[in-house]
């Protein structure tokens, strides 16, 4: 065949012997020159990777890229520029034609692209000049160009696929593709490119990390304060290996690319354990995957640390103090329920109590406390592991989340008969969890009865320090929310601190309902919520943005911020 072989190849380079190049192909002098001559590496480091490389075939662009010394898009840049080869972005048509049978594509990396100036002849070693010779014999007319291996495998792959037309001819080669990936996976800069990742991730104080697959390009956003901040991403080649790593490192199944699954990891980063919670989801692209980061030793368990008001952390503990009833806390994902709840639950671990929480999955470790993990795929249902721990006597019951019928009938029979269960559910409002209640199907005499106490909450960015800067409100706001023009708030400016963005960590605001003989007898009379909300203004009930209000008045936050989360 026209491969040389790689010691053959390599004394030439290493020799510096310049040989006549085929067609437009400028004459190549030698890598290690070449990275020498750009700065990337030194002589004496070059001398110390050839020494390791003795008696070893690795080549040294392998090398350079293994150890992190370079990435494969820049080693592809550096040959286009001193081949005169031009980098395939991705675009073009791929095409099999019987001048291009597919085991000899196949055997020498040629992908062959309908491009508008003509045909390109794709390949991903441009160190073979055996193979560029060859090429330059056997169609001159086609003008060569390089990618990365990654890019000209997965273009490869796909151009296969779409051959075939056979959705099975796709999954025997995803299967056959796993053993790759799993090398890939394993490689040194995949897994620095993913420690890294998530390290940054950790330092940044992100809750999640998304990554999402385009056409061309892979888009890399932290969630740092409860908003999306776009970073450098992996390329588009990389991003299978990186998805694979991620999956391993969950213990996933890295030949199940159709659907969605779920996993944890348990790793070091930036000198803290850290449990990131992962989820994969298929889409057109590749694999979504977002990791969800719980950093257990920076997060302080405890209803103070919530940021909530005196007030409202006074019900807490008020309602906590009960022997048996519902609380609920409701809001949006993200919104800080289950720390407000496992902060509460702190509070009732004494060694006298049997607390039992029902999760998933399991978000915090508590010592003292039973905590069990749900498992739907092999049939343990927040229902399945109620009728049982019930046997069990608890004093207090911890169910992660209300999501169904069965589940909400259960919480409210336990809270009837002599226990304290806290959880939380999906709604707007306080008094929109009661109506959620209902039509899952409890009975408004069960709930009334059963219900001590709900809450919704958001969390808020809170102001830089360092930045934030005073400003007089305007007739609009002390309008609508009673800010006098007198008073001093503050308004986000941004500063290295806080990353340019004006605020620095975040606490909630909430409102929280306390259940009186006046609600009990309107949730049997009209529980809708516009009714609700009329007797708990009677009862002193304060809303989530008077509490926002009452933060922006003390300087902890902006007007802008608490209309954007709950406005």
């Amino acid at each position: 065949m026209a491969r040389l072989a790689v010691p053959e190849m390599m004394q030439t380079l290493e020799a510096g012997i310049n040989r006549p190049a085929p067609g437009r192909v400028r004459a190549f002098s030698g890598l290690g020159a070449l990275l020498v001559e750009r700065a990337i590496l030194d002589a004496e480091s070059l001398a110390r990777i050839e020494e390791i490389r003795a008696g070893n075939p690795q080549r040294l662009s392998r090398m350079v890229v293994d150890m992190g010394l370079v990435s494969q898009d820049a080693l592809c840049e550096l040959y286009s520029e001193a081949m005169d080869l031009p980098v395939w972005s991705g675009n073009g048509e791929p095409f099999l034609d019987p001048a291009f049978p597919e085991g000899y594509l196949d055997y020498n990396r040629i992908l062959p692209v309908r491009m508008e100036e003509g045909v390109w002849l794709v390949i991903d070693d441009p160190e073979d000049d055996g193979l560029i010779d060859m090429l330059a014999r056997l169609y001159p007319d086609a003008q060569l160009a390089i990618a990365t291996p990654q890019k000209l495998s997965h273009a490869f792959k796909e151009l296969l696929v779409a051959g075939s037309g056979d959705e099975e001819s796709r999954i025997s080669l995803s299967l056959e593709d796993v053993g790759h990936l799993k090398d890939l996976a394993l490689e040194a800069p995949i897994i620095r490119m993913v420690n890294d990742l998530i390290a940054a991730g950790v330092e940044t104080g992100a809750s999640d990390i998304h990554l999402e697959p385009g056409k061309n390009q892979v888009d890399l956003r932290y969630r740092v304060d409860g908003v999306l901040h776009a970073k450098p991403a992996p390329s588009i080649d990389d991003y299978p290996a990186v998805t694979s790593r991620i999956k391993i490192l969950a213990n996933l199944d890295i030949a199940e690319r159709r659907l969605p699954q779920d996993g944890r990891i348990r790793m070091r980063a930036s000198g803290r354990e850290v449990d990131i919670r992962v989820s994969t989801l298929p889409t057109p692209n590749g694999e979504d995957v977002v990791l969800r980061l719980l950093d257990q030793k920076q997060q302080s368990l405890s209803l103070e640390a919530t940021g909530m008001s005196p007030h409202t952390i006074g019900l807490y503990e008020r309602n906590l103090a009960r022997s048996n009833g519902l609380i609920l806390v409701t809001g949006p994902t993200g919104s800080g329920k289950s720390t407000t709840l496992y902060s509460g639950l702190t509070q009732l671990i004494d060694g006298k109590k049997k607390i039992i929480t029902v999760e998933d999955p399991v978000e915090y470790e508590l010592p003292g406390i039973s905590q069990i993990q749900v498992n739907e795929a092999a049939g343990l249902t927040f229902a399945a592991v109620l009728r049982s721990i019930l046997r069990h006597d608890p004093d207090v019951i911890f169910i992660g989340e209300i999501r169904d019928r069965e589940t909400a009938e259960i919480a409210v029979q336990a809270s009837l008969t002599g226990h304290l269960v806290l959880s939380t559910i999906h709604t707007n409002s306080a008094t929109g969890a009661i109506g959620r209640f209902l039509d899952m199907g409890v009975a408004d005499y069960l709930l009334a009865s059963s219900l001590i106490a709900v809450s919704a909450q958001r969390l808020i960015r809170c102001l830089c320090d360092a930045c934030k800067e005073p400003m007089v409100p305007d007739a609009a706001i002390t309008e609508r929310f009673g800010i006098q023009a007198s008073e001093t708030i503050y308004r986000a400016v941004g500063c290295p601190k806080c990353a340019r963005t004006g605020y620095h960590g975040r606490m909630a605001i909430a409102e929280l309902l306390e259940m009186t003989p006046a609600l009990r007898l309107q949730i049997l009379r009209d529980p809708s919520s516009d009714a609700l909300d009329v007797v708990a203004r009677q009862e002193h009930f304060a809303s989530m943005i008077e509490d926002g209000v009452l933060k922006v008045r003390a300087g902890v936050t902006t007007i802008e911020e608490v209309l954007r989360v709950a406005g």
